[in-house]
């Protein structure tokens, strides 16, 4: 079995956090609308963005980790770093809707549904894009 490579590991993150960070940012303001989105920039504190902004660079670091971790038995390529992709996205789906349906927080589980499915391609295409300049 390959040694995981800690630096690329740490740069391809960043590259699978930019990307997946501007695309989600992308689909929110088109898909959500102007009027929700401004309420949502009203309510948005720095300290909140700033929360967001370290989770999905953590995001993009134990994503790409993921995919050198599996790499060795799928082999490398889009169809390994699609999948690793896939997983970290069911982890991070269930842990939301976990969450929510704590009744902790005030956000329906129907509510959650669009931003959990619009994840799903944004965080598969900044896998890909970090993958493809990952090397061992």
């Amino acid at each position: 079995m390959g040694k995981i490579n800690w630096g690329r590991v740490f740069l391809c993150g960043i590259v699978t956090w930019g990307i997946s960070f501007l695309l989600n940012f992308a689909l929110f303001v088109f898909a959500v609308g102007e009027t929700e989105f401004a309420a949502v920039r009203q309510a948005d504190r720095p300290t909140i963005t700033w929360v967001r902004a370290s989770c999905t660079f953590a995001v993009g670091i134990w994503t790409m980790w993921l995919y050198a971790a599996i790499r060795p038995r799928y082999g490398p390529g889009p169809k390994t770093a699609a999948m690793a992709g896939v997983a970290l996205w069911v982890i991070a789906a269930l842990a939301a809707v976990l969450w929510v349906s704590s009744g902790l927080t005030t956000i329906s589980l129907g509510a959650l549904l669009v931003p959990l499915v619009a994840a799903l391609p944004t965080i598969i295409v900044g896998t890909l894009a970090g993958a493809w300049l990952y090397k061992e």
